[in-house]
């Protein structure tokens, strides 16, 4: 019999299981979700995502703050946009009060097609994986991944986070 010499030789049984649970976990719903979203409404996942923090900032945001909050790049979030602007769902218009900076803006187009999406959007994530955690646990899991998310954008940011062997600081974008 061989010996493990991947990663299931460093983490202990609990860890491994934790860390292959959330991979294949994650993989299957974002696939899901992608092809309801391609299917269904004719959008990608980041379409999607584009339009929905869109939304939630009334409509306009700055593209670097975009870029920043759906964890992609500069030149991804153009690509994005610019795709979704030939359809007409959003547009670039400068930024007010500094003419450097761009701004996306929600259209009514966009916000229609949003507005189509995020119900069955909805219905799938608490179907596959919000209701599958629990009730009970939804609080819990919510701050276990916001923790890892917000350490995780600390880096982004070029902050510190104190830990001289935090691999983020090494590898993080």
């Amino acid at each position: 019999m061989n010996e493990i010499v991947g990663t299931g030789r460093h983490l202990s049984a609990d860890e491994l299981r934790a860390w292959t649970g959330f991979l294949d976990a994650g993989r299957m719903v974002d696939e899901i979700v992608a092809r309801h979203l391609l299917v269904d409404h004719d959008i990608s996942h980041r379409d999607y995502e584009v339009l929905v923090r869109l939304d939630g900032a009334g409509g306009r945001m700055r593209m670097s703050t975009l870029a920043r909050q759906i964890v992609a790049s500069a030149p991804l979030v153009t690509q994005t946009v610019v795709r979704l602007e030939a359809r007409g769902l959003v547009e670039r218009s400068p930024a007010a009060g500094d003419g450097r900076g761009v701004d996306a803006v929600l259209r009514p187009e966009g916000a229609q097609v949003l507005a189509s999406a995020s119900g069955v959007h909805a219905d799938i994530i608490r179907a596959l994986l919000l209701d599958r955690v629990g009730v009970d646990r939804l609080v819990d899991f919510g701050d276990a991944v916001a923790r890892v998310a917000d350490h995780l954008r600390s880096h982004r940011r070029g902050e510190a986070c104190g830990d001289a062997e935090c691999f983020a600081v090494r590898y993080a974008s």
